[in-house]
């Protein structure tokens, strides 16, 4: 009795309470490493079998919003399985095809125009700035701007040349409004050269000289080709180098694509339930944790289905009415635009964010702009068509087409877009954030209800 009662009395309640929480701790902070862990090696597998992802992601979200489509073909039609999907498939391709006919055109050449008068906008804010701010404060701005350009050029797949670092504003637009040849040709000027360049005033003028320069420059090949024969040689391996990289790259990306229908028509085929054939074979778990494990299954599925559907739904129609009224509004792009901006809300407040900033530089800076004209009817026209689109799918498309699935509050949504994008390497953990999340939180609430105590919860 006298031994039992040593051995109670060697630790006290509040040090029996304080390893007991040393103890919660450890596990925690073990369990928040091993997550770390998985995290990790999930972005290294992203990054490096991205495209194998990316094709499967792609027809597993065509799979979820189409597949009421062919159950539709297969209960009032009365067509087989495979019948079903060859239909919507045709009908896939008439579609696509006469959309594609009708808006495609301006959709390609609205989004080439883009991007070079894009290229353009950096130049054109950097004059704006010298005339508005006060000198002291451009000089404070003008290395954060100088980075920002290089940013920008790098976003957009423009590299700058290095002969433009330097010059004044007015100086780049000159040498940007160039084509590329004349542009190389330039690049290839010596510095009194360029100067030369700029005292000229009338564009075909300009032209001229470097038309002249062109050949002079030829002729100098011409004359040093026999004296640096090794070295033309060598880089013309690295140009075939290059030139092959560059064919596997366009090949691997062609074959992602290609293999889409492919993937797509055996998601839609099976009719199998996996979640129930996995319950069949849990059968060494016990009848409450099988009983778990189903259940988040069930739950994550259903997360993903109703997310993928409802948001690749409610992205589609929001993209349709931006195009109409930035088209309405003036606004150049605006198609192209609309279109791409309801694309990314796939992706939640990801399009409206990016629309919003996009649409204040096109509507500032395309030309009859707010810039040059001083008008600001563009920009409240598009200000009234994002409005009337947010209100829209606010009120109607998403309680109608999404209900209640995920009830995240809105910080956690852009919490889990950024952590989860962060995470996993990009829009890919960007558009599945908020089905993890939830899942999370399901998972959570779970333990809290079986495994813990209801007040931690």
């Amino acid at each position: 009795m006298s031994e039992k009662t040593a051995s109670e009395s060697i630790l006290t309640d509040r040090q029996k309470k304080f390893l007991g929480f040393v103890a919660c701790f450890g596990g925690g902070l073990i369990l928040a490493c091993l997550i770390a862990v998985v995290v990790v090696i999930l972005n290294k597998a992203l990054v490096h079998f991205g495209g194998v992802f990316w094709s499967l992601a792609i027809s597993g979200m065509l799979a979820i919003l189409l597949r009421p489509v062919v159950s539709l073909f297969e209960e009032k039609l009365k067509m087989g399985r495979i019948s079903s999907i060859l239909t919507l498939y045709l009908l896939t391709i008439l579609v696509a095809g006469s959309v594609f006919w009708m808006v495609g055109g301006k959709v390609i050449r609205q989004s080439k125009e883009f991007v070079g008068t894009a290229g353009e906008w950096p130049a054109q804010i950097e004059m704006k700035a010298k005339e508005k701010l006060p000198p002291e404060t451009w000089d404070a701005l003008s290395e954060h701007f100088q980075a920002f350009e290089g940013y920008w050029q790098e976003l957009l797949g423009q590299k700058e040349n290095a002969s433009l670092q330097g010059l004044e504003p007015e100086q780049k637009l000159v040498i940007q409004s160039l084509d590329a040849s004349e542009q190389e040709v330039w690049s290839e000027l010596e510095e009194q050269e360029r100067l030369d360049f700029f005292t000229i005033e009338s564009n075909a003028s300009r032209s001229e000289y470097l038309e002249r320069k062109k050949l002079e420059i030829r002729n100098q090949a011409a004359e040093s080709i026999e004296t640096k024969g090794d070295q033309i040689a060598e880089k013309s391996a690295e140009v075939l180098k290059s030139a092959w990289s560059g064919l596997l790259g366009l090949f691997a990306k062609i074959t992602y694509l290609a293999i889409i229908p492919i993937y797509l028509f055996y998601f839609l085929g099976s009719n199998r339930n996996l979640i129930d054939d996995l319950e069949k074979e849990l059968t060494f778990l016990s009848d409450s944790l099988k009983e778990d494990v189903i259940f988040l299954l069930r739950e994550f599925v259903g997360i993903l289905v109703a997310f993928f559907r409802g948001q690749l739904l409610i992205g589609l129609m929001m993209g349709i009415g931006y195009a109409i009224g930035f088209s309405i509004s003036g606004l150049k792009f605006g198609i192209a635009l609309g279109l791409l901006f309801g694309l990314l809300n796939i992706v939640p407040y990801l399009g409206s964010i990016v629309g919003i900033v996009t649409t204040l530089l096109v509507a500032y800076l395309q030309p009859d702009g707010i810039a040059q004209s001083g008008e600001w009817t563009i920009l409240i026209g598009c200000g009234i068509s994002f409005a009337v689109v947010q209100l829209i799918e606010s009120y109607y498309l998403t309680p109608k087409i999404m209900g209640q699935q995920t009830g995240l509050h809105p910080v956690v949504v852009i919490v889990s877009i950024f952590f989860w994008g962060t995470a996993l390497g990009g829009i890919l953990g960007m558009i599945f954030g908020i089905p993890l999340t939830a899942f999370l939180i399901i998972a959570w609430r779970l333990l809290c209800r079986k495994y813990f105590n209801q007040s931690l919860c």
